[in-house]
């Protein structure tokens, strides 16, 4: 159950994004979809990440100061549901965006 909710959170939480974005460059809806979707999963991954350079530079500045050096863990990105959604909605942007803009393309 608690999957479904985040789904439905992340994808209302996009398309309000998305909604906002479109009213405020009087815009088409589908112009910036696929850009929305993109930042959201990018967004997402960025957050959910355990590890990369932020949290190593943390860890020197943790070792630097106090002098005990911690046990260096190798963490990973685990993808999760609102991540899976943001690329599902990027995904079907832009496939609606190019049959959009087909003539524009071809």
């Amino acid at each position: 159950m608690k999957k479904v909710i985040v789904a439905i959170a992340t994808l209302a939480i996009l398309v309000a994004v998305n909604y906002g974005i479109t009213i405020l460059f009087n815009q088409n809806y589908i112009d910036f979809s696929f850009v929305v979707g993109m930042l959201g999963a990018v967004t997402i991954r960025f957050f959910n990440s355990s590890g990369g350079y932020t949290s190593k530079n943390l860890e020197m500045i943790g070792q630097g100061i106090t002098g005990i050096k911690m046990e260096q863990q190798d963490k990973k990105f685990e993808p999760n549901v609102a991540f899976y959604i943001a690329i599902l909605y990027c995904v079907v942007a832009l496939i609606v965006t190019f049959f959009y803009y087909k003539d524009y393309f071809i």
